[in-house]
């Protein structure tokens, strides 16, 4: 057999061996009920899908419907940032993929936004500074005010650790309502570090 039909052969059994697990893990992936996050908010990989919290609390990783209502979201929207689902796939305004986040206050509870970071119930939170402007400082990106907010009956405040991680800070509360199920991550499929790699400044 001559080298170049080897190496043919290799590629091709290579490439029926990718197509096969690519295959088999979106099996597994419909099965278990997975989604996959390729967002920098948390860790890129296979988040496990599981019921609403039925007693939300500070900590719960939940996915949501985002809202769609202030100006932020609509600049998101406009400026194409964010995720669409397949019609009929998710019940989501617009048609948005929903968010993957985690729950930081609940209602009645505090949160400051400073220019340093966001402060949630007297707790600063990792990498929270808003990104105040992108493309070189060309567009200015809306958040909400610095200051002092409560968190309204009904609703609850979100957050995610990763660089240019849109968050509560910028489109404000989340109605409870809007919360689709829990989250987890799943062993061996999500990938450490992953929320950073993209650095600010790159957008």
């Amino acid at each position: 057999m001559s080298a170049r039909k080897t190496l043919l052969n290799i590629g091709f059994y290579g490439l029926a061996a990718t197509i096969t697990a690519a295959a088999s893990l979106t099996a597994l992936a419909e099965c278990y009920h997975w989604s996959l996050n390729l967002t920098t908010c948390l860790p890129v990989g296979f988040y496990q899908r599981g019921p609403a919290p039925t007693h939300l609390k500070v900590g719960d990783r939940v996915f949501f419907c985002p809202p769609v209502g202030s100006k932020a979201m609509k600049q998101a929207m406009s400026g194409l940032w964010l995720e669409y689902a397949p019609r009929g796939k998710w019940a989501c305004a617009d048609h948005l993929m929903p968010f993957m986040k985690e729950v930081v206050a609940l209602p009645g509870q505090q949160v400051t936004i400073t220019k340093q970071g966001v402060i949630a119930n007297g707790k600063r939170l990792p990498n929270s500074k808003v990104v105040t402007s992108i493309e070189s400082g060309k567009l200015k990106v809306i958040h909400l005010p610095y200051g002092t907010y409560k968190v309204p009956k009904g609703e609850f405040w979100d957050y995610a650790p990763g660089n240019f991680a849109y968050t509560s800070a910028y489109y404000g509360p989340v109605p409870i309502a809007n919360i689709l199920g829990s989250i987890h991550p799943v062993p061996w499929l999500t990938i450490p570090g992953s929320q950073y790699w993209l650095e600010v400044g790159k957008r």
